[in-house]
């Protein structure tokens, strides 16, 4: 173990309430710049085992190699940029040192009636993107508690090395436990579970986690099941000028995120955009579609001319009711009424509504906690935001596909959530 490996995150006075508040505060920043720091060895040290878990993702899993490179830059640069620093920063702030001593003074309230207790938190990992589990187990080991994870069969490795790797690197005290099977998680009195998946699938695992007594009726869940996102262009100019980026928010991972644009809305209809729009929707498609795909990923020619024929059909029917859409390969973008648009269900059909901010907020009731964010093109955020619920997420479109480490799943900021001490 290095030198830099965690020091013990519970020593403190509990009869010292105030003492403790601020060391629980000071534990949490040495905690984010170490494991900044050991993560982004995991990226640099030839010797972390990231190499192998790249190429067994490639060669195990469904993703693409472009999509893995994609995913594991943009968290490099997220690293490199102080994320992991500045979100602890963000929940408890130091902007001045009046705005602090106020601060510690809540503190000192919120400790005199609770004291910090290291819980057992499950994770229960979605798969559908490359380390999509990566932020929950950040969110765990900042916060000082234990992390038992359940890793996602579908992406087997990736997390699994970086587990490995911190491990090595001292934070084995607070990493417990992983596995891939349910039945092999260990009866750990988990006072937290954090689910990220599909809605479909939760009653059903929590149920088995019950019945093997792995957790009780009682254990708190925090589940996010949103399943798409949605964009707003306000007019044909900032359309045209983010195409490029609103397309790659489709496109990218297959459009299987929950950050994935599954709904644009515009005052403009799409017609009038069939040409920017299908050209860039043919640069992010080829690219996407073609880079990095291994002999193991070519499909057979069966499931090609399924495909195919399920396009040609789609086509033909849009023709017939007079739909304005657009087609790439198998990709569509349809435009639909606002009165009978229904949640997205197919990864490579987009639905396009022509509408204003007042139609935005009127969908974005209707989606409920199936929308993940709102991602505007040149919009005046403010007003924006204003039409819309208090949890929605709005965001630029430039990080539609690349966000910080300390975005808000479903509109809960996770580390605030474990953490006891934010004010």
């Amino acid at each position: 173990m290095d030198s830099s490996a965690l020091q013990n995150s519970n020593q403190m006075n509990s009869n010292k309430p105030h003492q403790a508040g601020k060391s629980l505060i000071k534990q949490t920043k040495h905690r984010a710049y170490l494991l900044q720091k050991h993560l982004i060895e995991w990226f640099n040290n030839e010797q972390s085992g990231m190499q192998t878990a790249i190429q067994q993702s490639i060669l195990g899993t469904d993703f693409t190699s472009e999509d893995i490179d994609f995913q594991l830059s943009s968290i490099k640069s997220r690293l490199e940029a102080g994320d992991i620093v500045y979100w602890v920063k963000q929940c408890y702030g130091v902007e001045d040192k009046q705005e602090l001593n106020q601060k510690r003074e809540h503190v000192q309230d919120d400790l005199d009636s609770q004291s910090f207790e290291q819980a057992h938190v499950l994770c229960i990992h979605a798969g559908n993107l490359p380390l999509v589990g990566l932020q929950d187990a950040i969110a765990v080991l900042l916060s000082g508690h234990n992390y038992t994870g359940k890793i996602s069969r579908k992406d087997p490795y990736l997390l699994v090395s970086i587990l490995k790797w911190l491990v090595h690197r001292g934070w084995k005290s607070q990493i417990k436990h992983w596995t891939i099977e349910t039945t092999d998680i260990p009866a750990k009195n988990f006072q937290t579970v954090l689910f990220s998946g599909s809605e479909s699938s939760l009653e059903s695992l929590r149920a088995i986690l019950i019945k093997a007594q792995i957790i009780d009726i009682h254990t708190n869940w925090l589940n996010r099941t949103a399943s798409f996102s949605m964009a707003y262009c306000p007019n044909k100019e900032m359309a045209k000028k983010y195409s490029d980026q609103l397309i790659e928010a489709m496109v990218r991972h297959d459009g299987k995120g929950c950050r994935s644009v599954g709904v644009i809305v515009s005052p403009v209809g799409l017609n009038e955009l069939q040409k920017p729009l299908e050209n860039a929707l043919k640069s992010v498609f080829y690219k996407t579609e073609t880079a990095g795909i291994s002999d193991s990923k070519v499909q057979t020619q069966g499931v090609n001319r399924n495909r195919l024929a399920g396009v040609a059909y789609k086509k033909a029917y849009n023709l017939a009711i007079a739909r304005a859409f657009i087609c790439v390969g198998d990709w569509f973008i349809e435009e639909h009424s606002f009165e009978y648009l229904s949640e997205p269900r197919s990864n490579r059909l987009v639905y396009w509504v022509k509408g204003d901010e007042e139609t935005l907020g009127s969908l974005v009731e209707r989606f409920g906690f199936a929308l993940q964010s709102i991602y505007y093109l040149g919009a005046d955020i403010p007003a924006f935001k204003g039409l819309l619920n208090d949890i929605t997420n709005v965001e630029s479109i430039d990080f539609a596909q690349c966000p910080p480490l300390y975005w808000k799943p479903d509109g809960v900021d996770i580390l605030r959530y474990l953490c006891p001490f934010t004010i």
